[in-house]
């Protein structure tokens, strides 16, 4: 994938941004017996300052006060889980229509993409390097591709590492229930102790990520233009990475994390279906 010096230099410095987030975000929150250590724990009375770190102060402490707020009115913190996952999604939806339109424009010029680069394939001198990126550039504005728009990506990274330190540091999520699942346990601790029923759980969690992944697949083939490419069939292999990925993740990490993924998920499949039908579709038509 061809990329312009404006855009790399715009990517390394997100990149460079991302990975401090993590760096903060990956505060040790539990002991040696997996117990919560108390100068971690968020609860009600937890005051929201920048005394506990940039990272707390912009992202988990507001989604663990936001998921205590819903909780609290709805009677059960495991809504206040879903409820801030919601929220979250309709903040960024501007930007992810304006994602998925640029992921989708990307898929249908992949051929013509493959076709200039074969052309050029093995030419290695500069004069071929610089007609080879200036016909990649003319197929971007012929298609109106903005490479930009398509880093809302990456926000995921941040936004899912801070809900998973906020599932995490909420005190009474170690004390609740919901549907007959302990909220604050990891789901291969409960495997250890023959509780079965949370298979079903890390199930959805696996089916529902599979389906959000590959709903904008389902969708690009409503599209007369399109044409499988090389690059779509190697990420048949890449998606079912992904989804064992997150399967892992759910089996290792607080039941709670797995109803923010099934929500997102969902919220996913909806909206790209959404942005497909409404968005994409409508414009063609136009």
């Amino acid at each position: 994938m061809y990329l312009d010096q404006r855009t790399k230099k715009f990517l390394k410095v997100f990149a460079l941004v991302a990975f401090m987030f993590v760096l903060t975000g990956c505060a040790r929150n539990l002991d040696e017996n997996g117990k919560l250590l108390a100068e971690r724990a968020i609860n009600s009375s937890t005051p929201w300052s920048l005394d506990a770190g940039f990272f707390d102060f912009i992202l988990t402490i507001p989604m663990a006060k936001g998921i205590l707020f819903i909780g609290d009115a709805l009677g059960n913190v495991a809504w206040g889980v879903i409820g801030i996952t919601v929220f979250i999604n309709i903040i960024i939806l501007p930007l992810m229509i304006k994602s998925t339109e640029s992921q989708q424009k990307m898929q249908l010029i992949q051929p013509e993409m493959e076709k200039i680069q074969r052309k050029y394939a093995g030419r290695k001198d500069q004069a071929s390097q610089m007609r080879q990126s200036a016909e990649i550039q003319a197929l971007y504005k012929k298609h109106d591709v903005s490479m930009l728009s398509s880093f809302s990506t990456f926000l995921t990274l941040p936004i899912m590492l801070a809900m998973w330190q906020a599932v995490q540091r909420i005190e009474i999520l170690y004390e609740t229930t919901f549907l007959g699942l302990n909220l604050g346990s990891t789901p291969a601790s409960q495997f250890a102790e023959g509780q079965w029923v949370y298979i079903i759980i890390v199930a959805i969690v696996g089916i529902s990520q599979y389906l959000a992944i590959e709903i904008n697949n389902i969708m690009l083939k409503r599209n007369p233009r399109y044409k499988v490419s090389k690059q779509q069939k190697s990420m048949k292999t890449m998606n079912f990475v992904m989804t064992l990925m997150i399967v892992w993740f759910a089996v290792s990490m607080p039941t709670a994390m797995s109803l923010y993924w099934i929500t997102t998920s969902i919220i996913t499949i909806v909206r790209t279906v959404y942005i497909q039908i409404y968005h994409i579709e409508k414009k063609r038509e136009k």
